[in-house]
């Protein structure tokens, strides 16, 4: 009985052994990664910010501004490899009830490199145009500290993401990433702002290159300058905090910067950081689960079980038999001492 038992545990304990390679090299690697069906909903605010109202074309100061930024995955998009997200931002006053700007993208990415790629869709403000790459939306799984290049949509550009150290982010650890964008001409405003918004002499004015007479406009260049920190949780490459210190400058085709039309500095609101920790701090638990928990537990179990069955099928085989070679030996002794000598008795 303890040798089938032994046999038993053997047979389950190579089954333990085998499995654990098999969950942490490959379902692992099926596991983890970019979900693609996501819904995330965060908001940013900027206190005491200045902005360009357009509907006025008047300066905003003092204001407080929201960006609300809105992600859903495409889920039909996707596959096993690709994640498809699509993400909506809404920068607004809400106080004077004015929509300063939106922005619109749409993320095609690898969902364990992070690397971002094109095709299915993949535009940044509805323009299917720019090439998009380095990443954006979503951090690799096990996040290194080093520089990344990451996608800014306002530039429509890849810039250097750099490592600056690790911070708390409400009880979790996570890797501050900060990326430096220099002033950059993002687009061009034609025919022009009116003359009267960047608050020089008419005489100034009409000699400027792109003078619009007709309509007393000016052709502005819009220049664009930010600093962007990130921080992310290295166990699942969601960014769990965000800030954005960003300027804007209206530049004269003199190649002056005449009037600061946006000065915002916006950080991640607690209720929305909490969520994305919560959200990340359950994605933790799966990663661990079939990266550490699964493998190496079912691996140590197997070996439990191996040697505790060895030992019990070898203990089973010394085991002797009921009524076996013993119970024979006695039943013959007995038949011997009943039968008469064959040499009879002696004289």
């Amino acid at each position: 009985m303890r040798r089938k038992v032994g046999l038993i545990l053997i047979g389950a304990g190579a089954f333990f052994l085998a499995l654990a390679p098999l969950v942490r090299f490959y379902v692992a690697r099926q596991v983890v990664a970019a979900p693609l069906n996501v819904y995330e909903k965060t908001t940013l605010r900027a206190d005491n910010a200045t902005y360009l109202d357009t509907s006025k074309w008047r300066v905003q100061k003092g204001a407080t501004v929201t960006a609300t930024n809105t992600t859903r995955g495409d889920v039909r998009a996707g596959d096993g490899k690709i994640a498809v997200w699509d993400s909506f931002t809404s920068i607004e006053d809400p106080t004077n009830n004015a929509k300063i700007e939106t922005q619109t993208q749409r993320a095609v990415f690898d969902r364990r490199t992070a690397e971002m790629r094109t095709g299915r869709g993949a535009a940044v403000n509805g323009d299917s145009n720019v090439r998009q790459s380095g990443v954006g939306l979503f951090w690799p799984i096990g996040v290194k500290r080093k520089t990344y290049p990451y996608f800014d949509i306002s530039t429509k550009r890849t810039w250097p993401m750099t490592y600056e150290g690790e911070e708390k982010v409400h009880g979790i650890t996570t890797y501050r990433f900060v990326q430096q964008i220099p002033p950059t001409v993002t687009d061009t405003i034609k025919p022009g702002v009116p003359a009267s918004l960047l608050g020089l002499p008419a005489k100034q004015v009409a000699r400027l290159p792109g003078y619009d007479k007709k309509n007393n406009a000016v052709m502005v260049n819009r220049v664009y300058q930010a600093t962007t920190t990130v921080w992310v949780d290295p166990r699942t490459g969601a960014p769990v905090n965000q800030e954005q210190k960003v300027t804007q400058t209206l530049r004269t085709s003199d190649g002056v910067d005449r009037l600061t039309v946006a000065d915002l500095d916006l950080k991640m609101v607690p209720e929305s950081q909490r969520d994305l920790v919560d959200v990340s701090g359950g994605q933790a638990y799966k990663v661990a689960l079939v990266k550490a928990w699964l493998p190496y537990g079912g691996g140590a179990l197997g070996i439990v079980l191996l040697v505790v069955g060895l030992a019990l099928a070898v203990t089973g085989r010394r085991e002797p038999a009921p009524g076996g070679a013993a119970g024979e030996s006695t039943d013959a002794s007995r038949s011997s001492a009943g039968k008469p000598s064959a040499e009879g008795p002696s004289s």
